[in-house]
């Protein structure tokens, strides 16, 4: 089970929007379809575990970011949300 929080202005936004998906796939193919086209699914990644988040519970927290938004190719990765992977 993965769940993941789109990044917004504050957690308690993010928090408002988070999902909760049975797969990376699923997660990634969701994210697709919210961004409208902006983002395809090949531009997708997790980071490594950065942390257990204390504020929400979170075991671990990992970045989920993209090389690509609309016809803006990225050097550097750009996150766009967070997620939990849980065993």
């Amino acid at each position: 089970m993965i769940k993941y929080r789109p990044h917004r202005g504050s957690l308690a936004e993010a928090m408002n929007e988070m999902k909760i998906f049975n797969s990376k796939e699923d997660m990634f193919k969701a994210i697709v379809i919210n961004w409208n086209g902006f983002i395809s699914y090949e531009d997708l990644s997790i980071s490594e575990d950065s942390g257990k988040d204390n504020r929400i519970d979170w075991k671990e927290t990992r970045y989920v970011c993209t090389k690509r938004i609309g016809d803006e190719v990225y050097d550097v990765l750009q996150c766009i949300g967070m997620c939990f992977i849980e065993d």
